[in-house]
């Protein structure tokens, strides 16, 4: 009989400390898929190392219930990338970029790498585990600078997500009563767009001195151009100050006078305003100093009254379509 007794005093002990536990809801989750984009860029930007490193949207965490620190829990990012962490765009230009667990980049992934965000260090490091809140982070950025021409720029990184995580331990803290695992896998798309841009040298071009209008020499010149890797443009001249350029752009004294000249196409004939843009004859190569040369003669009507003497200028702007 005695026997009997203690049975049943163990059962019902064992009852009440099931009634007196806390329900706790599991409460981790993944996201199948999610895309990482870059703010979109110029080639130029790429060339400067100008793109802004960018945090990719979290694709697994924890919320609603408490977590408790336990050496056993993990939550492990392992990643492998098809193009090895290289953005591609069609044409098979590359840009490599580095995918890490922090801004710094200090915790970078590796092909096939795994990363445990429960690492003591890591979790002091981000911050990412507040009271029942976990959000592990991944951030993307450019590692290289190299010309490349415009287009969309993707790569495909697939996330091998591991966890378990305890969200109560007994009155010892010694056992983890309720706690969570799984697994599941997140495909992420890396993005960046990279459009064209172009750069440009115009000197100042100065006719000189004459007593005469009729006396100034033609000026043959050049403007530098050059864009982004095979990307084609043209190249036009605006108005200036006068607002036309046909027959005559006119400089101004400032007093009311003004200097017909005009700007023309090499052939030395052709008005070169924006009506007449020509196009840049071969595609850019994305050269950091423009070389490509755009050249153009620039007249003074011979034929017009000699205005008073004086400081004669004009604001002419080259215009690049691309």
């Amino acid at each position: 009989m005695p026997m009997i007794a203690r049975l049943i005093l163990r059962a019902m002990l064992f009852t009440l400390a099931m009634i007196a536990a806390p329900q706790v809801q599991a409460a981790c989750t993944r996201t199948p898929a999610t895309t990482t984009t870059f703010a979109p860029a110029s080639s130029y930007d790429i060339r400067a190392g100008s793109v802004a490193t960018v945090a990719a949207p979290s694709s697994f965490g924890c919320s609603g219930t408490a977590i408790v620190i336990l050496s056993s829990n993990n939550a492990t990012a392992t990643v492998n990338s098809t193009n090895n962490f290289t953005l591609r765009n069609a044409a098979g230009d590359a840009i490599a970029y580095r995918l890490s667990a922090d801004s710094a980049g200090t915790k970078a992934f590796t092909q096939g790498g795994s990363i445990n965000y429960f690492d003591p260090a890591l979790l002091a490091l981000l911050g990412i585990l507040n009271g029942g809140n976990f959000t592990p982070t991944m951030y993307a950025a450019i590692t290289n600078t190299p010309n490349i021409s415009a287009g969309t720029y993707t790569d495909t990184i697939t996330v091998n997500w591991n966890w378990n995580v305890c969200h109560l331990l007994n009155v010892a803290g010694l056992l983890c009563l309720i706690g969570e695992s799984g697994s599941g896998t997140t495909v992420m798309t890396v993005t960046l767009t990279v459009g064209k841009d172009c750069r440009i040298s115009a000197p100042n071009l100065s006719f000189n001195s004459a007593p005469l209008a009729s006396q100034f020499a033609s000026v043959t010149q050049s403007v530098a151009v050059d864009c982004t890797k095979d990307a084609t443009y043209s190249v036009a001249f605006t108005n200036g100050n006068s607002g036309s350029a046909r027959p005559w752009r006119a400089m101004s004294d400032g007093a009311g006078h003004g200097l017909q000249y005009n700007i023309y196409q090499a052939d030395g004939v052709t008005i070169w305003d924006q009506t007449s843009a020509l196009p840049g004859g071969l595609p850019g190569t994305g050269a950091l100093v423009p070389a490509q040369m755009q050249v153009y003669v620039a007249r003074v009507n011979p034929a017009q009254a000699t205005p008073p003497a004086g400081r004669y200028t004009d604001t002419v702007s080259v215009v690049i379509t691309f």
